[in-house]
């Protein structure tokens, strides 16, 4: 492309953009899910000089964005104005889309919908929501890789403690250590979930964690059932995570993924196992669609090496 050979055109991923700068940069999950469940779109004013804007600007547009959605989340946007045109100027891409950010409107749509229109988008949805919970999740598990005071002899219980307490520290305002919650193993009483993320009242995730030193398959599937079968009756994006003390972890996941790929799941398998790429070399994740009375949900699993 030449100098000042712009597209005028929004980026393919701007949406993304926008959602991971809020969540990542500015530590906001309240600002990303807000702007996630609005719709906007922008009007081209042309050459940005003449549109009032100062600075770089040769030969590059201005533009007006109109952002619509529920009450509630365009209240949350508007009180972080600043913030939220931030991320959304850093997300044009300007060096290349030649596409500045004059100004913003903000409109309440009484009609609008704050539930996705078919199930694929409200998965869509869910995933997009899951994977912000998988990327702190993963910072987490990088503290605790590279923290000497968990290691091989550290319990089950004092690491979960570990991503609780850390959770509680990253912004999500209500994590649920050990709750009552759906039916215990036995069927007959409420079972504990290692930990629940709730947000705004809202389950967001299920976290269960499990110590390994081997791929012991019984006890990894009797954690994978009371995850995904006895606590989640909401069909709520679960995260099954697992200590792993081995000295060959390379060989550890490769045959913790073959079981994964190969396992009977007691509910439908909606999306094959995918390895995703590997975070760190203490890290290494998995995702799945599996479905509960024809409610998909994304499930996760993470392991995170110890040190030994």
């Amino acid at each position: 492309m030449e100098m000042y050979d712009f597209t005028y055109a929004l980026p393919n991923d701007f949406d993304n953009r926008v959602y991971q700068l809020l969540q990542q940069l500015y530590k906001s999950h309240e600002l990303a899910n807000a702007f996630a469940n609005c719709r906007y779109e922008y009007e081209d004013l042309g050459l940005a000089y003449y549109a009032g804007l100062k600075g770089d600007n040769w030969n590059k547009n201005a533009i007006d964005m109109t952002i619509e959605g529920s009450k509630s989340a365009i209240l949350v946007l508007k009180s972080n104005k600043s913030i939220v045109e931030n991320a959304m100027s850093k997300a044009l891409k300007s060096t290349e889309t030649g596409l500045l950010l004059r100004d913003t409107v903000y409109l309440v749509s009484d009609d609008f919908s704050a539930f996705p229109e078919t199930n694929e988008e409200r998965l869509n949805a869910d995933i997009k929501s899951s994977e912000l919970v998988l990327a702190d999740l993963i910072k987490v598990g990088e503290r605790l890789c590279s923290n000497a005071t968990y290691d091989i002899n550290s319990s089950e219980n004092s690491i979960n403690d570990f991503f609780r307490d850390t959770l509680s520290l990253m912004g999500y305002n209500e994590v649920k250590d050990q709750t009552r919650h759906g039916i215990s193993s036995g069927g007959k009483e409420a079972g504990e979930v290692d930990i629940l993320i709730t947000k705004d009242g809202k389950e967001v995730a299920i976290f269960e964690g499990l110590k390994l030193s081997n791929v012991n398959t019984a006890y990894i599937d009797s954690h994978i059932e009371k995850a995904i079968t006895n606590y989640n009756a909401l069909g709520t994006a679960t995260f099954i995570v697992s200590y792993v003390s081995t000295l060959n972890f390379e060989n550890f996941w490769n045959k913790f993924l073959e079981f994964l790929e190969t396992h009977k799941f007691s509910l439908d398998v909606k999306r094959k196992m995918q390895n995703l790429s590997y975070p760190n070399a203490s890290t290494r994740v998995a995702k799945t669609v599996l479905s509960r009375d024809g409610y998909d949900f994304p499930t996760y699993f993470i392991t995170f090496k110890l040190l030994r």
